[in-house]
């Protein structure tokens, strides 16, 4: 299969790495700089498109895929904001477009039993919540997607309204409606997202760690393989069964 890259940093590269060694061609890299028709060629040589860029160049990456009818499946983060409008575009246009915070498969499976677990501790008494999240300095989000994605799913399944908030107030004490999801940068860390549960009589503590980003570029091509033989805005974790199936 024959893959273009749209930003060719440390997720990209990552991914040329595991996509060759499944056996895929990476024709090149769509950088800012690269000129129109060499960006146009790029894409319409490829199969697929994998995009771990940057926020504010998603929606041109999503133009760009429909205007040449390109599957494009999206690592980059920062762009929730815009993702009601993207997907509108896409599914009228029927294109197909696969996104995730975090393409680790192990982390969609973390946050799955994650969730579930504590929705079920938390319709009990005394239970309480927390989400804290690390990942290296250079990271241009905050929290991550994937914090956001684990407090998202937990307020969702929740029969008691909680909301999650960045910090306690200043000056007051933290509400029973709200938990903390809490967000270091430290070093080159690659991201390590742990759920601590705090019960009357037990403590339990849910710790998800990457050891290096092969992993999300490993889910990413899995994604990719799957991604040309169906139309759709889909998130990884809509379709990650289907994905592993295939």
């Amino acid at each position: 299969m024959r893959i273009t890259l749209i930003g060719y940093g440390r997720m990209g590269q990552a991914v040329e790495r595991v996509a060759t060694a499944r056996g895929h061609t990476v024709l090149g890299a769509i950088r800012r700089d690269t000129p129109p028709t060499e960006r146009l060629a790029l894409v319409r040589e490829a199969k697929v498109l994998i995009d771990f860029s940057h926020a504010s160049a998603v929606p041109d990456t999503v133009e760009l895929a429909l205007q040449t009818q390109r599957p494009l499946v999206i690592g980059t983060t920062g762009w929730d904001s815009q993702r009601e409008t993207l997907a509108q575009q896409v599914l009228q246009a029927g294109g197909s477009v696969l996104y995730a915070p975090n393409f680790s498969i192990a982390v969609q499976r973390f946050i799955h039993y994650a969730v579930a677990l504590a929705s079920e501790l938390l319709r009990l008494e005394g239970w309480d919540v927390a989400i804290e999240e690390i990942h290296h300095r250079g990271k241009a989000d905050a929290p991550s997607g994937t914090a956001r994605q684990l407090a998202e799913r937990l307020q969702a399944q929740l029969t008691t309204p909680r909301t999650w908030v960045p910090a306690p107030p200043a000056q007051a004490r933290l509400p029973k409606e709200q938990f903390i999801l809490s967000t270091i940068r430290l070093g080159s860390e690659f991201g390590t997202h742990r759920l601590l549960l705090d019960g009357p009589y037990d403590w339990i503590e849910l710790t998800h760690r990457a050891k290096s980003r092969d992993g999300f570029a490993y889910g990413a091509v899995r994604c990719a393989e799957w991604l040309p033989q169906h139309t759709g805005f889909w998130s990884l974790e809509q379709v990650l069964d289907r994905v592993l199936q295939s």
